[in-house]
């Protein structure tokens, strides 16, 4: 189980030079949210310049996006905003980061890596390898999103890029995007865990704006929005805990521009908050 994190500016959390031990040692990372009982964890992993990496094999799927800097793996370089998602028991030649790198990076349980091949370690389902995305160049869903299977639909005007459909367990990635000045006016229930990291932009949300770099994980079936932007927003999803879907309901509250910074955190996030006064900016 993770706890409900709606939402924390990323930039406030503290570097964590122990957190991947035995999967990235020499790294340090910021946790964004994590699950006490397997060790599942969303975090931003910062890499140093000139770190480097052998052939092995991860006991884990890890998912990510570059946010800054490049860093190389299985000789794919990957720059500002690429994808990829890396399924357990992959075997890789090696990894390294010339000048350094901060990398959003999703692993499905606590990340062990294997030297070489891995040994008994079963080998990786190549239909769920997502091995390179260029996001910037990928074209964008405009319009009803049949596969998020959302019913009442309002989102027009928004962009949909879908990086991963998880074969195996029906979770989904994806980037959304709003255009400037877009809101809606109903909230969205969902069946499963939802989780997005802000790339870009700013979000009015009921309980603050969310910008650049922050970070929620909301449980299943929690009600959220009205919600909107001014200048535009860009944000990585991902739907946890099944087939994604959206259920659309009338907003018990008017959309409102610039809300007061509320979040809803555990108690070990809450000694991370700045003064009131600062709001959300990171």
């Amino acid at each position: 189980m993770r706890p409900h994190i709606e939402f924390i500016p990323s930039q406030w959390l503290p570097w964590d030079d122990t957190i991947l031990a035995e999967a990235r040692a020499g790294t340090a990372a910021r946790v964004l949210s994590r699950d006490d009982l397997d060790g599942a964890c969303s975090l931003i992993v910062r890499y140093p310049a000139g770190y480097r990496r052998g052939p092995e094999t991860l006991d884990a799927d890890e998912e990510f996006i570059v946010l800054e800097g490049g860093l190389e793996i299985d000789g794919v370089a990957y720059g500002r905003h690429d994808y990829a998602h890396l399924p357990r028991g992959l075997r890789r030649t090696g990894l390294r980061c010339a000048a350094g790198a901060q990398v959003l990076t999703f692993f499905s349980k606590a990340p062990i890596a294997y030297p070489g091949d891995g040994g008994n370690l079963a080998a990786a389902d190549p239909a769920r390898l997502v091995r390179h995305i260029d996001t910037r160049a990928m074209e964008g869903m405009k319009g009803p999103r049949k596969h998020m299977a959302s019913e009442g639909f309002n989102h027009g005007g928004t962009v949909h890029k879908l990086l991963f459909d998880d074969p195996l367990t029906q979770d989904k990635t994806w980037i959304a995007g709003l255009p400037p000045y877009w809101n809606c006016d109903t909230v969205e229930r969902h069946p499963v865990c939802e989780e997005e990291f802000a790339l870009a932009g700013d979000i009015h949300m009921p309980n603050g704006v969310m910008y650049e770099g922050a970070y929620f994980w909301r449980p299943a079936d929690v009600a959220h929005g009205p919600f909107g932007t001014v200048g535009g927003t860009l944000h990585l999803c991902r739907g946890k805990g099944g087939r994604y879907a959206t259920r659309f309901e009338p907003a018990g509250q008017p959309f409102r521009w610039d809300p007061p910074y509320e979040p809803i955190l555990p108690a070990d996030y809450r000694r991370h908050l700045r003064p009131s006064s600062e709001g959300s900016r990171p």
